[in-house]
């Protein structure tokens, strides 16, 4: 739900910026109106609705592998402030290295049972504050 503040961020693993941006695509509709829906959305949201959140708001790129969620998030718009709540968050880091990142900004994702494909390429790490610059 949109959350003013709040950052929901998703990390995992891709061979290239393209399968990233495959993966998390815009959204919108083809030339006969359908609905044309993102992997991501299906896998988190359900694949329902055209963006479930703001699509003027979220960022998504790679980074060098890392199991530091502030390296991990550091390139990203407020990602000092981002690293330092998902460090608070996940004080151990990830499990494992990852160089993807999706950041959805004022939006509080709430992960419900069975709501989600875990099977999906990223994991849904958390919500956390930030502070816009």
């Amino acid at each position: 739900m949109e959350q003013e503040g709040m950052v929901s961020v998703w990390a995992g693993v891709f061979e290239d910026e393209e399968a990233l941006m495959a993966y998390a695509a815009e959204e919108g509709y083809d030339d006969e109106r359908e609905p044309q829906i993102s992997a991501f959305n299906h896998d988190f949201f359900g694949g329902e609705d055209v963006w479930p959140f703001d699509p003027d708001f979220w960022e998504r790129g790679m980074v060098a592998p890392t199991t530091d969620v502030e390296a991990l998030v550091f390139p990203f718009s407020e990602g000092l402030t981002i690293g330092e709540g998902l460090k608070e968050l996940l004080p151990k880091g990830l499990e494992k290295p990852c160089n993807g990142v999706i950041l959805v900004y004022n939006f509080e994702y709430e992960a419900e049972e069975g709501a989600y494909n875990p099977n999906a390429p990223v994991t849904f790490l958390g919500v956390v504050p930030y502070e816009e610059d």
